[in-house]
């Protein structure tokens, strides 16, 4: 079965606070873009996973391996997949691409075993904070550490891309938000975000459009603000995805 694993941008990304567990709590508005791998998939007698291109990091390290395996844990179902990457999206770009690849597998599998939403929801966010929202698409806020879901009538935007290239770390990013913590800004709010993108208002979408990672990414990456920079001149508003690099506008 050939699936597509499609990315997300965050149209607002705060974090809230850090947890006991070592994770942190988000709040964020995501989107679904019309940019996505293709990965082709089958039950199978052994485990194989091939990619065009071939990856940069073991099959040990994949989120698609992890998902396998939580999933396996979680339900007690033993099964192995023969599955082929094509990969489109970049690798630390901020836009999901590893966790698309992980959602898009637990869909199928979710799909195959009769998993309940809530159940695949609770596995998936124990492979990545991007995958329970990915399994689904859509538009949607996300709390805690992206578990909590709530879908809304999804955006139909008009969205330009940069890629500049960049692999940024994302725990390397987390770690700069807890050493900056006291010197961080909080603006904005998703809910009136996206009611001001159904309502066409532009003032209000500039003022609650927000990624509190720009903060610090944009000290290390100047370039990143740069391009943001760029691209606002001729378009509503323009913001980094998630941790980056990927910069966004919307027209």
């Amino acid at each position: 079965m050939l699936l597509k694993a499609y990315a997300k941008v965050n149209l607002f990304l705060d974090v809230v606070n850090k947890r006991d567990d070592g994770y942190h709590d988000i709040l964020t508005l995501f989107n679904s873009i019309p940019l996505y791998d293709e990965i082709d998939v089958e039950f199978s007698e052994k485990e194989i996973f091939t990619s065009t291109p071939k990856l940069d990091f073991p099959w040990e390290n994949n989120l698609i391996k992890k998902a396998i395996d939580t999933f396996k844990k979680l339900t007690g179902y033993n099964f192995n997949l023969k599955i082929h990457l094509n990969k489109k999206l970049p690798q630390g770009g901020g836009i999901g691409g590893g966790s698309a690849d992980a959602a898009v597998i637990l869909r199928f599998l979710k799909e195959h075993y009769k998993i309940s939403n809530s159940d695949i929801i609770e596995i998936g966010s124990k492979v990545g904070g991007d995958v329970p929202f990915l399994i689904f698409g859509g538009t949607a806020i996300a709390e805690g550490i992206g578990d909590k879901l709530t879908f809304l009538e999804p955006l139909n935007l008009d969205f330009e891309f940069k890629f500049p290239g960049i692999h940024v770390s994302t725990p390397e990013m987390y770690k700069e938000i807890d050493n900056n913590w006291n010197n961080l800004k909080h603006l904005g709010n998703p809910m009136i975000l996206y009611e001001a993108y159904k309502e066409g208002n532009i003032e209000k979408i500039r003022k609650n459009s927000f990624n509190i990672f720009e903060q610090v990414v944009f000290l290390k990456y100047p370039k990143l603000k740069n391009i943001k920079e760029e691209m606002l001149k001729n378009s509503i508003v323009s913001l980094m995805s998630g941790s980056g690099s990927t910069i966004f506008s919307v027209k």
